[in-house]
């Protein structure tokens, strides 16, 4: 091992993860992004490795598929073969090896001379999909939770998640998370995946001036950490309600039912494509079960949204009660 190498280990939701042979980068990586201790989850049996190695490993004998995953700003291209999944750019890449009960991953070229965005967008799905492989699933929403109720707000990116949430926060809310939670399919326990809310200099400004300028951001957004909002260092819940956010500027902010489709069409989009098939089994049969969660469709017009009082409050206005 080289003298600037070394080892890192840690758990992710109770998976034990190690990182063999790691660089000063890619250890403040993994740690910034993958390590939240305050989450304290029993032992899980699934085991997770990573080792940075000097060059590629030998090709597969197995005929390669490919697939292409979006993620912000680009498009990665993967390879498949069987278990293994791999994709490399100009003498950077990773191999992503699931082996039923673990997952191994071999990264190289990550100190340079290949893209290395491209490279660490790539680590973070093929860590994504070893977490999916343990049984999880991943949840792109705002949570909060109020009175036993906690309640996930589904929509794509720019709908108004991270101002719904904030003003959650305003109308006496627990805020769980802004952007990204891992949910456990069998008890529908989310567990918040960020560091805090992310909002345009506009946005704090304009709607939400007590909270200050927050943590400039490298795509221009500030970040209002947790610890700001009052929120509690387990950032935990388990689901019980379902919100999809409309946006009609013309008109107050509302709440209306929902449809079937577009509750399962916003699931879908908030667990995201997998990479195996035996994830995407996992991820159908999560977004069956909660699609079976009590669920409205909030509009959020030229009003704040009316989510002051306790959580009955909120369902009576939500299910028309």
């Amino acid at each position: 091992m080289q003298p600037d190498r070394a080892s890192v280990s840690f758990a992710i939701l109770g998976r034990p993860f190690t990182a063999r042979n790691a660089s000063t980068h890619l250890a403040d990586w993994l740690r910034t992004f993958w390590d939240y201790p305050e989450h304290v989850v029993p032992r899980h049996p699934h085991v997770i490795e990573l080792e940075a190695v000097a060059s590629a490993p030998a090709a597969s004998r197995d005929a390669w598929a490919s697939k292409h995953v979006v993620v912000p700003g680009r498009t990665l291209a993967f390879r498949n073969a069987g278990r293994i999944w791999e994709m490399d750019d100009a003498g950077a890449g990773l191999r992503l090896e699931l082996r039923g009960g673990a997952s191994g991953i071999e990264l190289w070229g990550c100190d340079g001379g290949g893209d290395l965005a491209a490279l660490y967008h790539g680590l973070y799905v093929a860590l994504s999909e070893a977490l999916r492989a343990s049984g999880l699933v991943p949840l792109h929403a705002a949570v909060a939770a109020l009175g036993g109720e906690t309640v996930a707000w589904l929509g794509a990116s720019g709908i108004g998640k991270s101002t719904t949430l904030l003003n959650a926060v305003g109308a006496g809310w627990r805020a769980i998370a802004e952007d990204l939670c891992w949910l456990e399919p069998g008890t529908l326990r989310v567990y918040g995946w960020d560091r805090g809310v992310r909002c345009w200099p506009k946005t704090l400004h304009q709607l939400f001036p007590q909270l200050g300028e927050g943590q400039p951001m490298p795509d221009g957004k500030r970040l209002i950490p947790y610890d700001r909002l009052g929120a509690d260092d387990s950032r935990t819940g388990i689901l019980t309600r379902l919100a999809v956010l409309g946006r009609d500027t013309d008109g107050p902010s509302r709440w209306e039912p929902a449809t079937a489709r577009e509750v399962v069409k916003s699931l879908w989009e908030a667990t995201g494509v997998p990479l195996a098939e035996g994830s995407r089994e996992v991820a159908a049969a999560a977004v069956t079960r909660l699609s079976r969660l009590p669920v409205a469709r909030l509009v959020l017009g030229n009003s704040a949204p009316p989510l002051a009082g306790a959580a009955g409050v909120w369902r009576d206005q939500a299910l028309g009660g």
